[in-house]
């Protein structure tokens, strides 16, 4: 059994939010058949690929709540939030405490709140969000289904393959968003950190499908080199959601691109 650290408030999302270093251990499982998970990494210095998993890999998945990357940058150049909005809570109980509250932006990224992301994609209507989404080539493009769940249960698709390009993109700075924008969403994506390295990274979980599965999609800074990394799981029961995380490290510890666990 593998080991990894987690906020008792993470526990109840199921790691769909931020996981921080100094969390508790708690016990994983380990049962996912090796196929089905995935994760590509690519090593921007070295210009090479390691594919565990390639026939997953190159599937198209829904990007569940890793399209925030992309729809945090839409909403910022569309205006139609600034990066310092306070969103007002209804009052609506939606079982997880940290999203029955006024949140940030950043608190909202941070914590995968999809009542705040539903009300910005109103905001940003379809054909708005249509148009970046097509500007941007992000997976295969297609918002289909209602503007404010189709990265949860419409026909948008991406392969994990396609995530890393698209993290390759915003990395060097060629979106087609104001550099600002792109600078406050790196800072909001940072998830973890170790003796020498920096992830930034956001999970996703895919639950309104069968059978589920979860992301997680981001890259590490480890002085001049940079490694990014697409993990795809299949979901059967809550407790596989820590695995995009557990898997995610174990791989990149694997390759040398992280250190060990701490003790």
């Amino acid at each position: 059994m593998k080991k990894i650290l987690l906020l008792a408030a993470v526990l109840a999302l199921a790691a769909c939010s931020a996981v921080k270093p100094s969390q508790k251990a708690a016990q994983v499982p380990q049962d996912i058949p090796p196929t089905e998970k995935s994760i590509a990494i690519f090593r921007m210095q070295e210009g090479d690929w390691i594919i565990r998993n390639g026939p997953r890999a190159e599937m198209a998945f829904l990007p569940a709540s890793t399209f925030k990357i992309p729809h945090t940058l839409i909403a910022l150049q569309s205006g139609v939030v600034k990066p310092d909005e306070v969103f007002e809570w209804d009052g609506k109980d939606r079982g997880f405490e940290p999203w029955n509250r006024d949140l940030t932006l950043e608190q909202a990224f941070r914590w995968s709140a999809i009542w705040v992301y539903q009300k910005i994609a109103r905001r940003i209507g379809p054909e708005r969000m249509r148009n970046y989404v097509e500007l941007i080539n992000y997976g295969n493009a297609d918002i289909g289904g209602a503007i404010d769940s189709f990265w949860l249960d419409g026909t948008l698709r991406i392969t994990s393959r396609q995530q890393i390009g698209f993290l390759r993109r915003l990395h060097a700075n060629k979106l087609p968003f104001n550099r600002e924008h792109m600078d406050f969403v790196r800072k909001i994506m940072v998830r973890d950190s170790g003796e020498g390295w920096l992830m930034r990274a956001k999970s996703g979980w895919a639950q309104r499908i069968a059978p589920q599965h979860g992301w997680m999609v981001g890259w590490i800074e480890r002085g001049p080199e940079t490694t990014f990394f697409a993990t795809n799981v299949q979901i059967t029961e809550r407790a596989h959601a820590q695995l995009r995380m557990v898997y995610t490290k174990s791989v990149l510890r694997e390759i040398g691109v992280i250190g060990p666990e701490p003790k």
